[in-house]
Formats: C-alpha cells, sequence, structure tokens
C-alpha cells in the first residue's frame, strides 16, 4: 500500500535527479512513499539512468520508472497522475521539479498543513540556489527571489507543481489527463489546472515551512531568459484565463494592464541602473506576451532544456 506518490518529471538533468532523489531519502517520515520518475527524454534515458543507478544502491523508496517519449511538460504530468492513482491506498500525490532538493521535513509539513485546512491542493516555499556566481543586477529580480508567501494558511490560488501535495481523489475527478497537453512546450499548464480546480470549488493551502530548493542554471541567470520568461508568463496567463472566457471578453479585462505594460517597460528602459531596466522592460514583455496570446500566437520556451 501506498499512501502517497512523490512524481518528479526529468529530461536530460542526471545530476538534477540524482540531487532530487537523495534529498528526498533523508525525508523524516514514517508515511508510506513510492516516488514516479518519469524521463521526458525517449532516446538517452539518463534520467532513468540516474534513478535506476540509485536503485541499485538500495535506495530507501519503492521507485516506479517510466518513459514519456512525447515531449511536453504535461505529456509527462499525465503519465505521472496515471502511474500515482494507479497505486493501491493512495491519499496524496506530491510533485517537484527535478532541479529541486526537498528539506528532510518537507513532506511532514505539506501534511501538517493539509491537516490543518483540509485543502485539496498544498504549494510550499521554493528557494533559489544559484549556479555560479551571479551578478548585482541580476540578484535583485523578482524573478529569481525565493517564492514565499510568509505564513501557511488557506489562499485562493496554488499556481505551480514546482512544490505541490495535491488529494488523489481530487486529482482523479479531473479525468485520465488532466494537464492540457496543448501547453506542450509553452509552460503553464499547472496554473491552468489550479484554476479549472478553484473554478471547481476546491480548496488551496500554503505551508511556508514545506520548503524545497531549486537550483539555477546559469543559462536562466541573463537578461535575454528573465525577459522571456515576463513574456511566456503573460502568455500563458492570457490562455488560461481564455480557456474560462472569449478572447475578446479577456481581452477588455487586460486591456488596461497591458497599456500601463507597455508604457512603464517603455519608460523604464531609459534608465541607467540595468537591474530597474530589465525589471521594467519585464513589465512590456509580459504585456506582449498577452498581446500574443490574445492573436493566436505561441512561444515555445522549454523546446531549450535549461541546466541540461
Amino acid at each position: 500500500m501506498t499512501e502517497i506518490a512523490i512524481c518528479i518529471a526529468t529530461r536530460q538533468r542526471p545530476l538534477g535527479i540524482t540531487r532530487t532523489l537523495r534529498s528526498l531519502a533523508a525525508l523524516a517520515t514514517e508515511r508510506d512513499v513510492t516516488i514516479i520518475v518519469a524521463d521526458n527524454d525517449g532516446v538517452k534515458r539518463e534520467g532513468i539512468a540516474a534513478a535506476e543507478t540509485l536503485r541499485a544502491e538500495g535506495y530507501r523508496w519503492p521507485l516506479e520508472l517510466l518513459t514519456v517519449a512525447e515531449p511536453g511538460i504535461p505529456q509527462v504530468r499525465n503519465a505521472l497522475v496515471q502511474a500515482a492513482l494507479r497505486l493501491p491506498g493512495i491519499a496524496f500525490v506530491a510533485m517537484l521539479d527535478d532541479d529541486e532538493a526537498a528539506d528532510p521535513h518537507w513532506l511532514h509539513a505539506m501534511l501538517a498543513c493539509q491537516a490543518a485546512t483540509r485543502a485539496d491542493v498544498v504549494g510550499g516555499a521554493v528557494l533559489r540556489e544559484m549556479e555560479g556566481e551571479v551578478a548585482p543586477w541580476a540578484a535583485r529580480h523578482p524573478l529569481l527571489q525565493p517564492k514565499s508567501r510568509g505564513a501557511s494558511g488557506v489562499v485562493e490560488l496554488i499556481d505551480s507543481t514546482a512544490n505541490v501535495l495535491i488529494d488523489a481523489e481530487a486529482l482523479r475527478a479531473l479525468g485520465d489527463r488532466p494537464f492540457d497537453e496543448a501547453m506542450a512546450l509553452t509552460g503553464g499548464s499547472d496554473k491552468q489546472l489550479f484554476t479549472r480546480m478553484a473554478r471547481a470549488g476546491r480548496r488551496f493551502a500554503w505551508a511556508e515551512d514545506a520548503r524545497v530548493t531549486e537550483l539555477i542554471p546559469a543559462s536562466r541567470i541573463t537578461s535575454k531568459w528573465l525577459l522571456m520568461r515576463g513574456y511566456r508568463i503573460g502568455m500563458t496567463d492570457t490562455i488560461t484565463a481564455m480557456s474560462h472566457s472569449t478572447p475578446f471578453k479577456v481581452a477588455t479585462a487586460e486591456a488596461a494592464r497591458i497599456a500601463g505594460g507597455f508604457v512603464v517597460g517603455s519608460l523604464g528602459a531609459l534608465t541607467l541602473d540595468r537591474g530597474k531596466r530589465i525589471i521594467r522592460l519585464g513589465k512590456l514583455y509580459r504585456a506582449a506576451g498577452k498581446v500574443a496570446a490574445l492573436t493566436g500566437h505561441r512561444y515555445e520556451e522549454y523546446r531549450k532544456v535549461h541546466g541540461a
């Protein structure tokens, strides 16, 4: 019997998945846990190989290993969900990214918050560890700051599977493929899923002390990546909004914010402070991403694997 399945999607990052699995081996818990790893590279299968090495060394938890050859984040997450929900006795499905290491008390904190709030979805804090030296201008950027809410408790929405615990029955109610596979390489299918759950009346909570640490690769600590991440977020947030409404209604609701983003970004580009310039230009890029979504354009951020 497995009470909790911890699911990890990986692609071309064997060092990352090894780091994640080693952290989970140190969990301070007596719960029945199974870990499921899904490799989204059907050729090299480096993530599977790394997990098999740990299993051969006598890994603490049962390891279920999958290969999902079709590229796409929602495709691999759907495979993970299907595998998790087949486990007998499953009560919760947790998800981590393959560039994250869990604190030893992570799972305990998640479960304690869920018990206190009776939430269907619990999210937790994501700390940041930078690869290499980080320039001062980049260190100040909001996208490189820890993801924290300051306190635990009920919240309106969790927007990411980077550190999350989901009630198995709430997940089962969404069908066999809850993540939208049309968003294969754009990202954003996790926020779309949780938005759909919120609209269905599901409850959300935040566990501030359920911490994981994300390793940020050097290839993401650049002006280009930070700006294009803002563009992608604006685009996928708008795609999510349109999945519950019409493009006209979304455009009407977002018009003032889009205009404001272009104004703030254009004026902000004039500052000599590089850090402030990139942050303000990010507002312009986010607004441009919203316009792209409204006009049917798609930016596939996840064609490139950072940290591979």
